[in-house]
């Protein structure tokens, strides 16, 4: 509303006014095209306002992780996670903008185009800072794909059952509401051994479950607290030791071994088996026969 006025103006007067700031910065405090209030005023509200909506940020994330109740269905590991990411989020935002407040009172006390020639300092702070608040999407992916939620039925609201619900809640105050899931995927992992297919993915996985993918994901990344490609891996160089240990009765050479145990390549293989391992599988395979032939 404020600015009506000077959007009314013709293109003409626009175009002076844009020529005359490219000749002389220090006139855009001169330049008044608010009805309301002036240019000075309007610089620094902004910033005045954006830092005190960080401050109430602040103040409603204490409030949020200040008290000990918290969603059951919500694992503690979850809120940890959202909570370091917005103590750098929050905190960048409060260095920008206490950055940009003294670009603007500097600017307005003495010129802008002293104030802002001076200011260079700022802008790289506030550059590590923009910097900072990207990189930690990298720290925290959860963030940026999401985070799993358990479903749980409607219970009834009765005294006895509240009371169930808070001893529960006592006992399993560390227990994550997804190690239920967990357990059906390290049981699914152990029985069907799906990672024996090369082409083996994540989503093979949330496919045989059918749950969510960010599902599959967080237990095993959180819970399980182990790479997808390391589990995969580990889970291959043990099916492997079997082979080579001759507790599956089968004859392979190492490349029948390397294929039947879901690796693509014998290089591959050998080198996720000595990084198991510490020998390479031929090293192995010598050191078992030579046991074998002293029992």
């Amino acid at each position: 509303m404020g600015i009506i006025p000077y959007s009314l103006q013709p293109f003409s007067e626009k175009l002076n006014i844009a020529n005359a700031l490219l000749e002389n910065v220090d006139q855009i405090l001169t330049i008044n095209s608010n009805y309301f209030y002036s240019v000075p005023f309007n610089f620094l509200i902004r910033p005045i306002l954006f830092l005190t909506y960080i401050i109430y940020c602040m103040y409603l994330i204490w409030k949020r992780f200040a008290i000990p109740n918290y969603d059951s269905n919500i694992p503690k590991k979850q809120l940890l996670i959202s909570l370091r990411w917005l103590i750098i989020l929050i905190s960048s935002l409060f260095f920008i903008v206490i950055e940009f407040l003294i670009l603007t009172v500097n600017s307005i006390h003495t010129k802008p185009s002293i104030g802002l020639v001076n200011s260079y300092p700022l802008y790289i702070l506030s550059g590590a800072a923009y910097c900072v608040m990207s990189f930690s999407l990298l720290l925290f992916p959860n963030i940026l794909y999401g985070f799993p939620k358990r479903k749980t039925s409607e219970r009834t609201n009765t005294e006895t059952q509240n009371k169930t619900d808070a001893s529960e809640s006592e006992n399993s105050e560390n227990e994550d509401p997804f190690n239920d899931l967990t357990l059906a995927i390290q049981e699914y992992l152990a029985s069907e051994k799906p990672f024996l297919n090369p082409d083996f993915s994540i989503s093979d996985i949330a496919s045989a479950m059918q749950v969510p993918l960010n599902h599959v994901s967080y237990c095993i990344n959180t819970v399980m607290k182990i790479k997808f490609s390391d589990l995969k891996s580990d889970l291959r160089v043990t099916y492997s030791l079997e082979l080579l240990s001759g507790k599956i009765k089968h004859s392979y050479t190492i490349e029948g071994i390397a294929h039947h145990s879901g690796f693509k390549t014998r290089a591959n293989f050998y080198n996720a088996f000595k990084a198991k391992i510490g020998m390479t599988p031929t090293e192995y395979q010598t050191s078992n026969s030579l046991n074998n032939k002293l029992i």
